[in-house]
């Protein structure tokens, strides 16, 4: 019973650790060039209600700036927006672009630039003029271009690429493309340290499995797998033991770079030798990838018709 009440602790530990990690992940990126006026750069973190979103906060940053006396004239500036936060103007440095149309491409440089900073997307825009930043037409080109994405919007994630001429908004598609991971059949195997019932146990393990993504990240994995256990029983006789599980893996991270895999699983004994296990054996277990290659899974075996159980702590490399 120690044994046990150890090893769900440390479960516990485990399942807070990765509810706590991530961070915010971005769904789709759009650029967008309105008639060499102005140059856009929008990551989308959540779709819902995102047009009147950015109505609302565009609204609310120009009639602030319209009243405004003390923005430079002479010198290039940063706007910094948080909607019903702050709004602050910083001196910066011009930045110069190249702006690409049907046939030929031009350099241009933009002095001024506005970034606003919202929970659900983040918006920076190079401008000239102040007049353009206010606009009216600046809210109507960046709401057509939101409805326009809405309707292409993939599994995957995606970079989107408009241009505006005159008033014509053009969707630049031979400069789209997927910036995320697809779904992939993984094939996996490995070898774990076991401590079942006081004893060493040895397993050599094989994993079919299908990763499927959200929005270009990998985040759910269901998967087949089967240990083959080795034990000494008695006069040094090796047992081999064989357990089929059916699993579910979940990445709590919000990073393409970095993964955090947890999950549960579910085994039956399927091959039986020597007296580690009964007839009818099940197991359950918590799966956490400590790295890429290594994993730890405390577990629970059951037996006699679930009236016999026994924890147990496994430590895997490369499953």
């Amino acid at each position: 019973m120690k044994n046990l009440k150890s090893i769900i602790k440390l479960t516990l530990l485990l399942f807070i650790g990765t509810t706590t990690y991530g961070q915010k992940h971005v769904l789709d990126s759009i650029y967008l060039q309105i008639n060499s006026n102005l140059e856009l750069n929008m990551a989308i973190y959540d779709y819902n209600n995102l047009a009147i979103t950015i109505e609302k906060d565009l609204k609310n940053m120009q009639s602030i700036l319209k009243v405004m006396k003390d923005i430079p004239e002479k010198t290039a500036y940063l706007i910094i927006y948080e909607p019903d936060n702050l709004l602050s103007i910083n001196s910066t440095n011009p930045v110069g672009k190249i702006i690409w149309g049907k046939d030929k491409h031009s350099i241009i440089e933009f002095k001024n630039q506005c970034h606003i900073k919202s929970s659900s997307y983040n918006l920076k825009i190079q401008f000239n003029e102040i007049e353009k930043l206010i606009s009216d037409s600046l809210i109507h080109c960046i709401k057509e271009v939101i409805d326009s994405t809405n309707s292409r919007k993939h599994k995957n994630s995606r970079f989107f690429n408009y241009t505006y001429e005159g008033e014509n908004l053009i969707f630049n598609k031979q400069l789209d493309k997927n910036i995320g991971h697809t779904d992939i059949l993984t094939l996996k195997g490995g070898v774990g340290l076991n401590l079942i019932k006081n004893q060493p146990v040895l397993d050599i393990s094989a994993e079919l499995g299908i990763v499927l993504n959200k929005k270009g990240l990998w985040k759910n994995q269901y998967y087949l797998s089967y240990n083959h256990l080795t034990n000494f029983g008695e006069n040094s006789k090796i047992n081999a033991n064989g357990f089929l599980n059916i699993g579910y893996r979940y990445n709590s991270s919000n990073s393409p770079r970095v993964e955090n895999w947890v999950g549960l699983e579910l085994g039956y004994l399927v091959s039986k030798h020597g007296n580690l296990f009964k007839e009818n054996t099940f197991k359950f277990g918590f799966n956490w990838d400590l790295g890429k290659y290594i994993s730890v899974s405390p577990q629970l075996y059951l037996s006699g018709d679930f009236t016999e159980f026994f924890p147990a702590l496994r430590i895997g490399i490369g499953l």
